[in-house]
């Protein structure tokens, strides 16, 4: 009878896994059929049209997410491939050829009861739980919204290697930019390099200072050693996310260029989210077109 019982119980577990599982790839199929190559205008076409992936670099645009409970459209104002980085397609970089792809990676994470779960712990202990977990044993911190947001970048940049892609760098704005650093400081072999345009995670610089956990779980992922570590971080003063001071992390690192755009001008788009989404504006792209910065950042790393 304890036989029988046992094998119920497992059948049960593992129902409810793929349950959890399906429900995962469901939302990610959801967004994924927006994903593609774009051309300068945004408009998507075929890898067919790669012919030679040895002399092309590969640039992936990861948009920024919302709260856990919501699904991200990658073709939401604030969340389409901004005009600098549209504008790489094609250019030209020593022997390279740019070429764009949008990632649309802007599944569900947590319920709103396991993000509960996740802040009492913490304010009870000062720091992360990571040995809570759901009911089908999944650590609760793994289905955090951002923590699936790098996965699913690692593994599609892993399919692109397969494809025969070798030169690869992440660009990101917001949330998209922070866990692509995190990627390439993990994995400092697997990609090139990162452009991050206003990247960060875990609300706003008033956010992390009333509610203690979300600095946790901003820097939760990032390794130790930052040493390998190579991006361009696009900053603004006044962006109430990420202002230039919030990125300490990485002030000693030689690797890190720091592109301060306060003194572009540029104006906030309350549709872009206000100075946060100053670096996905037409104004930046026209001020990136004279300065160069992303060019020649680009141009060092290959």
């Amino acid at each position: 009878m304890k036989k029988i019982l046992v094998i119920i119980f497992l059948g049960l577990i593992l129902n409810t896994t793929a349950f959890a599982d399906k429900k995962f790839e469901k939302d990610l199929k959801k967004v994924s059929k927006d994903s593609g190559f774009v051309d300068s205008k945004g408009k998507t076409y075929s890898i067919d049209q790669i012919s030679d992936k040895n002399n092309t670099i590969l640039i992936i645009f990861n948009h920024g997410s919302s709260n856990d409970q919501k699904i991200d459209k990658c073709l939401g104002p604030s969340n389409k491939v901004p005009p600098v980085i549209r504008n790489l397609h094609d250019k030209k970089i020593k022997n390279f050829n740019v070429k764009i792809y949008r990632l649309c990676s802007g599944v569900k994470g947590w319920s709103k009861k396991e993000q509960t779960k996740m802040w009492k712990a913490h304010e009870k202990s000062g720091s992360l739980d990571l040995k809570l977990v759901d009911k089908d044993g999944t650590p609760l911190i793994k289905k955090q919204k951002q923590n699936r947001k790098r996965k699913i970048i690692k593994e599609k940049v892993e399919n692109f290697k397969a494809k025969g892609f070798k030169n690869i760098v992440l660009a990101g704005h917001s949330s998209g930019g922070w866990q692509s650093i995190k990627l390439k400081a993990e994995f400092p072999k697997l990609i090139q390099g990162v452009i991050g345009l206003n990247p960060g995670a875990g609300g706003t610089v008033k956010n992390r200072k009333d509610w203690p956990w979300w600095s946790d779980v901003r820097y939760y992922g990032f390794v130790k050693n930052l040493s390998e570590l190579n991006a361009i971080i696009i900053a603004h003063d006044k962006d109430q996310f990420n202002a230039p001071e919030d990125y300490s992390i990485f002030s000693n690192l030689n690797s890190v260029r720091f592109i301060n755009i306060t003194e572009s001008d540029c104006k906030k788009d309350k549709m872009l989210g206000g100075y946060h989404g100053i670096s996905l504006t037409e104004c930046y792209a026209n001020y990136e077109k004279n300065n160069k910065d992303i060019i020649k950042y680009l141009e060092e790393i290959f």
